[in-house]
């Protein structure tokens, strides 16, 4: 019945719009016509009078016409018959304002009426009789079709009428089946309280066997549901595990555990996907509060002590497996560099007479080392412990500089372009370190273009919000510089930026990176204060986005140390070094640069020193140095006893007393272990060559090769046994060289490859190698692949696996198993060794 009420309330409704609707029709034809006509009276109060006021009727007539019918258009879309009409029109005020047009032509270049106006005038009459004749026809027909649609809308209404006569009939049907139901309703309403009490039950059990407490509170805070397990994980009393108990009960008996478990849970802590945690007798608690629409709120407490202590299982578990992987690299690089000094030392002690091959030699060795610091530099940078000398610097301007160095280190397949906005801030950064960050990445990034692409640098102020800042922990909201290293490269899947700054992990071929150049940056920016950040997106291309803390200082200027000339002078140096070795190192080095060295082996032999009036010139001193008295203390005294005297610290680690939080203080100058002689050199001279003492300047940083190596050496080994075949494979060319040299110095034949495909290729054309001396991180094919490979080629082949790695990793079960092992580094006797016995 609702449903016809409708209906008929709908088709009334349209039937009273029809009406409107001939109304409006009829409207808008007589608008048309009196359109027409001001049209014409403007016309002819204009020729009785030439006064152009009078054609404002006219000219308004004219334009009000041509939206008058479209508007008659639009109305009489549902009728043909109309649309004809609109058209007759159309045409008809077309020709009629051309006639009236031409009148007025007609009688402004006129002084008297010309024939030609009378015939206008005619002709305009003519139309305009016509035009009355066709809006009367519409206006006739439209009213057939108005009184048509009357008659319609009155037959709804009388139907409508029947339809709530019938309806009210109906509804009382309805009461009366409505009184009936209801008392049948009674009866099921008991029923159904029955089932709610046995419900009830059900749900008290439920509630009593799960393993989380739960305890449930209405709207008048009093409780409505609760499990006993509730009340012993939280330590309430089970006195308080009654129906109503009110919530202020948990307040009186312990007012700070209800505050903080049942009141002051954060808003955050809504629903179990957020929750506080608690400890509560040697239990871990996570506790959540949730609302019951309408009915209060809920609070539940899970004991979570056993995933906690499995949680932290797994932490230490994946702790020691980073730490694993950590290591492994280092020993790896280290044993690589080891082998390389050992073996050159071991070549050099069997009493070479070339001076020239000598010399190769050690350059050989002192090259390792120099690697070996580059290595424990990048580890230190990854850790945050490397000493920086920050600076208030321009970095448009620095990238302006690099540009070109890019392009030439990039070479010409990859397009280097920089952008530097206006306004550019200052930061406070290690100029060194930032340049480095910029090389790697930028190595980085050619690496990802094998086909060529392009490199772009850009550098612009940039703001991170605190909206940004919640969503990155370690991020701090305020003002930074942002320098962005962008690529056409290959792109990063996700799995690969997730691990992307961890140390020793690359994606690239074995000996074609270390895996410390993105740990380098990572460390260097955190270390700074900033903020490092990557996207990626694979076949597209790479961003890395680096944010440094803006500095309101103006931009320092900082000559680098190794513009200065290696020159050694006369002055007097007093070194306080607790290592002898060490001590006697750096009494060699600087009494070969004409310096005067008196030496101490702690701070209390340098004051002893100091007091009896000898005349130093400048304190070389150890940072972290036995005894009683300081470092700091020693330089102290020392200035207060020698205002002139200059104070250069050196030291190999670098949080140690005078480095905080990785920043050099500011009165003082380090020359960090290892270094060099050249760089002692220009350390020293720059200090002595002050025109004035330095109290307050910024430090200087050095960091460069080791500067002492002791070894025991033994008499130069001999072959004793038969000379083999043997053949060398390493990628490393400073390795494979100076294993070729040990070899042939123990009398065996020797050839060398670089890599599988070299060594394999080697195998085939020489049938009578002996021996394959191989490591085991080759790039392309690995160590392990060559060896399945070339024993397929050579069954009786004897094969040597030196390497840097542990003999245990799973890789190498895949190995034979008459393999033997050569672990890096290893001298010219083991060597003599495995090859005798291999």
């Amino acid at each position: 019945m609702a449903f016809a009420l409708t209906r008929f309330a709908a088709a009334e409704r349209d039937e009273q719009a029809w009406v409107a609707h001939s109304y409006e029709v009829m409207a808008s034809m007589r608008t048309i016509l009196a359109d027409a006509l001001d049209a014409e009276t403007g016309q002819r109060g204009y020729l009785l009078t030439r006064t152009p006021a009078y054609l404002e009727p006219f000219h308004k007539a004219e334009a009000r016409l041509d939206r008058d019918l479209d508007r008659f258009q639009a109305l009489t879309q549902d009728n043909p018959d109309q649309q004809k009409r609109l058209q007759e029109l159309r045409r008809l005020f077309k020709a009629r304002f051309r006639e009236l047009n031409r009148g007025i032509v007609l009688s402004a270049n006129a002084p008297h009426l010309p024939p030609e106006l009378v015939e206008s005038l005619d002709a305009g009459k003519t139309l305009m009789d016509t035009t009355r004749a066709v809006i009367a026809m519409g206006l006739s027909e439209e009213r057939k079709l108005l009184a048509e649609r009357i008659d319609a809308r009155r037959a709804v209404e009388r139907n409508e009428i029947l339809t709530a006569i019938l309806v009210a009939a109906i509804a009382l049907l309805v009461l009366l089946l409505a009184a009936f139901l209801i008392v049948r309703n009674n009866v099921r309403l008991a029923l159904s309280e029955a089932l709610r009490a046995r419900q009830a039950r059900v749900l008290q059990a439920t509630l009593d066997n799960i393993r989380d407490g739960i305890l449930v509170f209405d709207e008048e805070s009093k409780v409505t549901a609760f499990n006993e397990i509730f009340f012993r994980l939280m330590d309430f009393p089970t006195s308080l595990a009654a129906m109503g108990t009110a919530l202020k009960a948990f307040n009186d008996v312990d007012e700070k555990l209800a505050r903080e478990t049942l009141e002051g849970l954060p808003e955050s802590v809504q629903g179990a996907q957020d929750y506080a945690r608690f400890r509560r007798k040697e239990r871990e608690l996570d506790v959540y509060k949730a609302d019951v629409p309408k009915e209060g709120f809920l609070v539940a407490a899970a004991d979570v002590t056993e995933r906690v202590r499995a949680e932290q299982s797994l932490r230490n578990a994946q702790k020691m497996e980073s730490i694993g992987q950590l290591t492994g690299g280092m020993a790896h690089d280290f044993n690589n560099l080891l082998q390389i000094i050992s073996a050159n030392l071991d070549l050099l002690v069997k009493n070479e007479s070339d001076a020239s091959k000598r010399a190769a030699r050690l350059q050989s060795a002192v090259a390792a080392v120099e690697r070996g610091a580059r290595l424990t530099g990048q580890l230190l940078a990854f850790a945050r412990r490397q000493a920086l000398d920050p600076r208030s610097t321009s970095l448009g301007r620095m990238v302006h500089e690099m540009t070109d160095l890019l392009r030439r280190t990039l070479g010409e397949r990859i397009e280097v372009e920089s952008m530097v906005a206006g306004g550019l801030w200052n930061t406070m950064v290690d100029r060194s370190q930032v340049e480095n960050a910029i090389l790697n990445l930028a190595i980085n990034a050619r690496d990802a273009m094998p086909d060529g692409g392009k490199l772009t640098i850009e550098v612009a102020n940039a703001f991170l919000d605190d909206t940004y800042a919640a969503a990155h922990s370690e991020v701090t909201a305020g003002q930074y510089v942002m320098l962005a290293i962008s690529d056409t490269g290959t792109g990063m899947p996700p799995e690969v930026i997730a691990k992307a700054f961890d140390p020793f992990f690359t994606t690239k071929p074995e000996g074609q990176g270390t895996g410390l150049g993105l740990s380098q940056v990572f460390g260097f920016v955190k270390q700074s204060g900033g903020h490092v950040k990557i996207y990626s997106e694979i076949g597209e291309g790479t961003t890395v986005k680096i944010y440094l803390p803006r500095s309101r200082k103006p931009q320092e200027t900082q000559e680098s140390l190794y513009e200065q000339p290696v020159i050694g002078g006369t002055e007097t140096i007093l070194v306080v070094e607790d290592d002898d070795g060490v001590r006697a190192a750096v009494t060699d080095l600087l009494s070969e640069l004409g310096y005067t060295v008196l030496r101490a082996a702690n701070a209390e032999e340098a004051l002893t020193i100091l007091k009896a009036g000898a005349h130093v010139d400048l304190l070389f001193t150890d940072v972290v140095m036995p005894g009683n008295i300081p470092t700091r203390e020693l330089a102290r005294r020392a200035k207060d006893s020698r205002p002139d005297i200059r104070v250069l610290f050196t030291s190999g680690y670098t949080q140690n007393a005078i480095v905080h939080n990785g920043k050099l203080d500011d009165d003082v100058f380090l020359l960090s272990k290892p270094y060099r002689k050249d760089d002692l050199a220009r350390k020293l001279r720059s200090l002595l060559d002050m025109s004035a003492i330095v109290q307050s300047a910024s430090p200087n940083l050095i960091e460069e090769t080791p500067a002492q190596i002791e070894s025991a050496v033994s008499s130069p080994v001999q072959n004793e046994g038969p000379a083999v075949k043997v053949l060398v494979v390493e990628d490393v060319a400073l390795i494979r060289m100076t294993t070729v040299d040990m070899v042939e110095s123990l009398g065996h034949a020797v050839l060398e490859a670089g890599d599988g495909p070299q060594a394999l290729a080697a195998l085939d054309a020489n049938p009578d190698v002996d021996v394959m001396l191989t490591d085991l991180g080759l790039p392309g094919m690995s160590g392990v692949e060559l060896v399945k490979q070339a024993r397929v080629k050579r069954p009786g082949l004897r094969i040597v696996i030196a390497s840097g790695y542990s003999t245990e990793s799973a890789d190498n079960a895949e190995l034979p198993k008459d393999v033997t092992y050569l672990p890096k580094p290893y001298n010219d006797s083991q060597l003599k060794r495995v090859l005798s016995e291999s």
